[in-house]
């Protein structure tokens, strides 16, 4: 059985600040982590494209639900999309 893995970028574009990158890929971390039994079984890459704060902590939150219900039915359909 495959583990499902999780890739990272947050480039200097989006965040400046190396404190704010590190924030925003722990957060990702976690809600993967949170979410990881409803992801299918593949690797996954995630580019953060815009900037997010603990303000925005709902939404970003909310976003990673949807993305996990619509992975998990590109995957039921053996399809390849790629979702932006």
């Amino acid at each position: 059985m495959q583990v499902p893995r999780l890739g990272l970028v947050v480039s200097k574009k989006v965040a400046k600040l190396a404190v704010n990158r590190n924030y925003m890929r722990r957060v990702v971390r976690e809600l993967y982590r949170n979410f990881e039994q409803n992801f299918p079984d593949f690797d996954l890459v995630i580019r953060v494209q815009i900037f997010f704060s603990h303000a925005d902590y709902l939404q970003v939150e909310q976003e990673f639900k949807q993305l996990s219900s619509r992975l998990n039915k590109i995957a039921s359909n053996k399809t390849v999309i790629k979702i932006e």
